[in-house]
C-alpha cells in the first residue's frame, strides 16, 4: 500500500511533470479552445511528448493526431479533457482504461448547472473512481508549472512569450483568474512557481492540491482565489503543513456581500454560509486573507519568510517623500484600524542623528528635499533597528516613475531586515515595482490595497492548536433520548448547555392547568414564557410575560400566553409553561453556535436582549474555545466595553462569562451528534457570575429557527 506522500508524489509529478500528455478532443483550429492548449505547450517548451486525440484528424496543427487514447505508442500521465460536457464521461473512462492517472476536464455543466449537473457529476466520479483516475476540475481552465515548463492551459492570457517564473503557487477556483493573476504579476515583477484552475473540486480539492505541493522546492507562497469551502479538513491540514514549513497561504475568498455570495453560489453551485464565519476559520488555520485582489499578489513578498506578529499592539511606522500620498496611506489604514505610529524617542534620536526631523506627527515625512538615496535609506533604516514596529511603510512620489535610484533603489537595499519594510508607489512605475519586487519588497499600487495588505499580515496569527476530542457523557445522553423528537424546546436546550457547564437561572416546567396551585421554589417577581418545540422566538408570538408581582397575576399571565400560542399555531399539544424569578445585570449579551456550511462549528458573542442583530459589533470564532480565547472575544466586542470596566461604571464578571462561552462552544466536541445551531440569548453578566435566562437548541433535520 503506498503512503500518502507517495500519493501526493505520484499525484504531483503526473500533474506538472507528465512524462507524456494527452489532448483529448484537440482542435487543429489554433483559434478554438480546443486548439490553444497544444499551442500553448509549445511555445511555452514543453518537451515531453504531446498526443493530440481526434478521431477525424491525422495531423493537429503539425502534431501527429491518434484516433483513441489507446492508439498512443507511448505512456501519458496528464490527459487535459477538451471534448463537450456530454462526452466528458466517456473520455475519463477511456483514461481509465489506458491507465492515464490524472485527468483535468475543461468542459462546465456539472455541479455548478443544477440538478442535473450535480447528477452529471455524480456520474462522472462514479466512473474516474470505478477506473482509478484522479480528475482536476470539472471546469478547469488549466494547469501550468513554470519550471517544467508545462502550459496545460486553454486561457487566453498565455499568449505571452514567456512565463513569469518565481515563487508563487496559484490554486483558483475560477479559471480565468489565472490569466488575471498571471498578467498583473508579471507587469509587477513578481513570478510563479505553478498555477492551476481546480474547477469544481469534484475529486481533487484545494486542499489535497496545496498539501501535495507543501514540500515543492520551487515555491515560497501560497495564492488562493476562493469562491466557497468545499472540504474544510483538507484545508485545514493543507493550511497547517504549510504554516509548519514556513510558506504563508494567503487567500482572496468572494462573499463578503450578500450580493457577492449570491453569485458565488450561482457560479460553484455551493451553499455559502456566514462570513465571519469564514473569517473565523481562515484566521484559525493561519491563513492570511485579504479584501482586495491587489492584495492577493501584493501582500506575498510581505509574509514569505516571516511569521506572525507576536507582539500585543502592531504598529505601523511610516516614512514618505510625498505628504499627500503618506496621507492617502494613512487614512485607508485608520478606516482599517491599523495603528499608525511616531516613531519612539530612541528611534527619533537615531533619526536626528541623521538630521532627520521626526517631531511632526506620526508620519516622518522627509519631504521632496529629501528624496535622496542617503536620507531615504538612513531614515528606514532609523526606524527598522526600533522595536515598536510590526512593519515600515516607505510612500514614494513621482521620483519613482522616472528616477528610481533616489528613493526606490534605498528602500530595496533595506530588503531582509527583520522587521520587514514594504512601500506604496504613488504614480505609475512598473519598473519601481519590479525592482523592488526582485528585491523581494512588497509593492502596492494603491492605498486601498495597501492598507489591506499590511491589516492582513498585521491580523495573521499562527494556526489555533487542534483541540483535543472531549466527551461530555451526560450531554450526550440527553441528545440521545431526543432522537427523532422536533425542535428541541428550550427546557431541553436548558439541560443540554447545563451539561455543558453554562450556568441557568432557577426555574419551574410547569402544566398550563397546574400553574394556579404551583408552588414556586423562588419568590416574586417571576418571568413566564411558553415552551414548546414551535415556539423559538417567543417574543414575537407573546410568548413570554415579565414582571409578575403575584400569584394572580402569574395566573392570568400564564392564560394570555397560552392562549395566544394557540392562536398562532393552531394547537397547545405538548406545551407547558416555564417560570423563572426575575434576573438582573450589568448586562445582556448572546452567545451563540452553528455549524456553518463552510466553517463548521462556530462560536459568536454579541450584544443580548430582544433587539440583538447579529451585525457587525460581533466576535466569532472556531468553536471549541479556550476560556483565553473567550476572553479575546470580550475584547473584540466594543459594545461590551462597560462589561469589562469603563469609566468608573461597575464592572462585570468577565471571567464567568469567558468561561460561559467557553462552555457553550463544547457543543462542538458532539459535532457528531444532532446539533446544529444554539443560542443563549440573553445571558445576563453580573457583577459576581453570570446567569442564562433562555436558550435555543436546534437539532439536525429540524425546521429552520428563523
Amino acid at each position: 500500500m503506498r503512503t500518502e506522500g507517495a500519493r501526493d508524489a505520484a499525484l504531483v509529478g503526473a500533474l506538472f511533470n507528465p512524462r507524456g500528455v494527452a489532448l483529448i478532443g484537440a482542435s487543429d483550429d489554433a483559434s478554438k479552445i480546443g486548439g490553444r492548449p497544444l499551442r500553448y505547450l509549445l511555445r511555452h517548451g514543453f518537451t515531453g511528448p504531446v498526443y493530440p486525440i481526434n478521431p477525424r484528424r491525422r495531423r493537429v496543427m503539425g502534431a501527429l493526431a491518434y484516433p483513441d487514447l489507446a492508439s498512443v505508442p507511448g505512456p501519458i500521465d496528464h490527459a487535459h479533457v477538451l471534448v463537450p460536457t456530454a462526452a466528458v464521461i466517456d473520455a475519463v473512462a477511456a483514461c481509465g482504461a489506458a491507465g492515464v492517472p490524472v485527468a483535468s476536464i475543461l468542459a462546465s455543466g456539472f455541479a455548478e448547472a443544477g440538478r442535473e449537473g450535480i447528477r452529471r457529476q455524480a456520474r462522472l466520479m462514479e466512473t474516474a473512481r470505478r477506473f482509478g483516475v484522479r480528475v482536476i476540475g470539472p471546469s478547469c481552465l488549466g494547469v501550468v508549472d513554470t519550471k517544467t515548463p508545462l502550459a496545460l492551459t486553454a486561457n487566453a492570457a498565455f499568449e505571452r512569450e514567456a512565463l513569469p517564473t518565481g515563487p508563487l503557487m496559484v490554486i483558483s477556483q475560477s479559471g480565468s483568474l489565472l490569466g488575471a493573476l498571471l498578467g498583473r504579476g508579471a507587469a509587477r515583477g513578481l513570478g510563479f512557481s505553478k498555477l492551476v484552475s481546480i474547477g469544481n473540486e469534484a475529486d481533487v480539492t484545494v486542499g489535497e492540491l496545496g498539501a501535495a505541493c507543501v514540500d515543492d522546492p520551487e515555491t515560497g507562497a501560497f495564492l488562493l482565489f476562493l469562491e466557497t469551502i468545499r472540504d474544510r479538513d483538507a484545508l485545514a491540514r493543507f493550511a497547517r503543513a504549510a504554516f509548519a514549513v514556513g510558506k504563508p497561504v494567503i487567500a482572496y475568498k468572494l462573499g463578503r456581500s450578500r450580493a457577492g455570495q449570491a453569485m458565488a453560489v450561482t457560479h460553484t453551485g455551493a451553499l455559502v454560509a456566514s462570513d465571519a464565519a469564514v473569517d473565523a476559520f481562515l484566521e484559525s488555520l493561519g491563513i492570511i486573507r485579504v479584501d482586495h485582489f491587489e492584495a492577493l499578489l501584493e501582500v506575498a513578498p510581505l509574509a514569505i519568510g516571516r511569521r506572525p506578529w507576536r507582539g500585543k499592539r502592531a504598529r505601523i511606522g511610516v516614512v514618505t517623500t510625498t505628504g499627500g500620498g503618506a496621507a492617502m496611506a494613512v487614512d485607508r489604514m485608520g478606516i482599517l484600524g491599523l495603528d499608525v505610529a511616531a516613531p519612539a524617542p530612541k528611534t527619533r534620536a537615531r533619526l536626528a542623528a541623521r538630521d532627520i526631523d521626526a517631531s511632526g506627527g506620526p508620519v516622518v515625512d522627509l519631504t521632496l528635499a529629501g528624496a535622496r538615496p542617503d536620507v531615504v535609506r538612513g531614515a528606514i533604516e532609523a526606524m527598522l533597528d526600533g522595536p515598536e514596529f510590526a512593519a515600515v511603510l516607505a510612500v514614494v512620489g513621482s521620483s519613482a516613475s522616472f528616477k528610481p535610484e533616489l528613493a526606490v533603489k534605498p528602500i530595496a537595499e533595506c530588503a531582509g531586515a527583520s522587521t520587514p519594510v514594504c512601500a506604496f508607489v504613488v504614480p505609475e512605475a512598473p519598473e519601481s515595482l519590479r525592482l523592488l519586487a526582485a528585491a523581494g519588497i512588497a509593492a502596492f499600487r494603491t492605498p486601498e490595497s495597501c492598507a489591506d495588505a499590511l491589516r492582513a499580515f498585521v491580523h495573521w496569527r499562527a494556526p489555533k492548536r487542534v483541540t483535543p476530542r472531549r466527551r461530555f457523557a451526560a450531554a450526550e445522553a440527553l441528545l440521545a433520548s431526543y432522537a427523532g423528537r422536533a425542535n428541541a424546546d428550550e427546557w431541553r436546550a436548558r439541560e443540554v448547555l447545563s451539561a455543558l457547564g453554562v450556568p441557568f437561572a432557577r426555574a419551574v416546567r410547569l402544566a398550563p392547568a397546574s400553574v394556579k396551585n404551583a408552588k414556586l421554589p423562588f419568590p416574586f417577581p417571576v418571568a413566564a414564557k411558553i415552551v414548546a418545540p414551535d415556539a423559538i422566538h417567543k417574543t414575537e408570538i407573546g410568548g413570554v410575560a415579565l414582571e409578575i408581582a403575584d400569584r394572580r397575576a402569574l395566573v392570568a399571565a400564564a392564560d394570555g400566553i397560552v392562549s395566544r400560542f394557540r392562536a398562532h399555531t393552531g394547537t397547545v399539544e405538548g406545551a407547558a409553561i416555564l417560570v423563572a424569578p426575575m434576573v438582573r445585570g450589568l448586562a445582556e449579551v448572546l452567545v451563540g453556535y452553528r455549524v456553518d456550511a463552510q466553517a463548521g462549528p462556530v462560536v459568536v458573542l454579541g450584544a443580548g436582549g430582544i433587539t440583538a442583530e447579529l451585525g457587525a459589533d460581533l466576535a466569532v470564532r472556531v468553536a471549541p474555545v479556550t476560556k483565553r480565547d473567550a476572553r479575546a472575544m470580550i475584547a473584540d466586542v466594543a459594545s461590551l466595553a462597560p462589561v469589562r470596566g469603563f469609566r468608573g461604571l461597575p464592572k462585570g464578571d468577565v471571567a464567568a462569562l469567558a468561561n460561559a462561552i467557553s462552555a457553550l462552544s463544547n457543543l462542538a466536541h458532539l459535532a457528531g451528534g444532532p446539533i446544529v445551531e444554539a443560542e443563549v440569548n440573553p445571558l445576563i453578566v453580573r457583577g459576581e457570575g453570570v446567569v442564562a435566562v433562555d436558550a435555543v437548541l436546534r437539532l439536525a433535520g429540524d425546521r429552520d429557527l428563523r
